[in-house]
């Protein structure tokens, strides 16, 4: 397996598209398309990806090594197995409220919640959704391939080409304004709106995570 084709299938896993997987990563879209037009992963690269990812192989990456993940089993048969559960990035929070997103090292472990289809966890920050999320919960999320599945009573998690990240209901997407509007659940927080062309992905909240304590 090529540079190019490990890219893809991390792109693929970690976010769908080459501008999530960038700001998980801490580098930007033109940059990973650069990589992927030169078939390599320069070292600086290599870093940014392992320490991001932890549960992905320097030496996978760098091709001293055949086993595609760190977090893959070889089973009797030498058949790949993959990992269990979703990946939880438990450094990398969801805000209720708004969060820009810095170059912070992410520890990924992983959860796994039979009956759901879940691409990741993220802790909740802030209390912008209270009371229906709240400050310390974990959201499970699923990415929508269109932004016209969007619909305005669910929550979502909206990752913005600003590098920020937001829990937050959605209005106007069908519209033909270029805003979208976005909500909070808690009275205290005015809506606000996002340009449409500013939103880099949007993930479907689908569960809510929550201590008793």
């Amino acid at each position: 397996m090529d540079a190019r084709e490990k890219l893809r299938m991390l792109i693929r896993e970690y976010g769908g598209t080459q501008k999530v997987f960038a700001t998980m990563i801490g580098t930007t879209q033109p940059t990973i398309a650069n990589w992927i037009s030169q078939n390599q992963i320069p070292p600086g690269g290599v870093a940014k990806i392992c320490r991001a990812l932890p549960d992905v192989s320097f030496d996978w990456l760098t091709d001293k090594e055949e086993m595609p993940r760190r977090g893959y089993q070889e089973s009797r048969s030498q058949a790949d197995v993959l990992p269990v559960g979703s990946p939880y990035y438990n450094r990398m929070p969801a805000s209720a409220g708004q969060l820009e997103m810095g170059d912070e090292d992410v520890s990924t472990e992983r959860i796994s919640i039979p009956g759901l289809e879940v691409d990741a966890y993220f802790p909740v920050v802030g209390n912008s959704m209270d009371p229906t999320i709240q400050s310390g919960d974990i959201v499970g999320v699923r990415k929508l391939d269109a932004m016209s599945r969007i619909r305005p009573n669910d929550i979502y998690l909206i990752f913005t080409r600003d590098n920020e990240r937001m829990l937050k209901r959605i209005k106007g997407v069908n519209g033909q304004s270029p805003t979208l509007t976005l909500y909070s659940d808690n009275p205290a927080y005015e809506p606000f709106q996002v340009l449409k062309e500013q939103i880099a992905a949007v993930y479907k909240a689908v569960c809510i995570i929550r201590t008793l304590e």
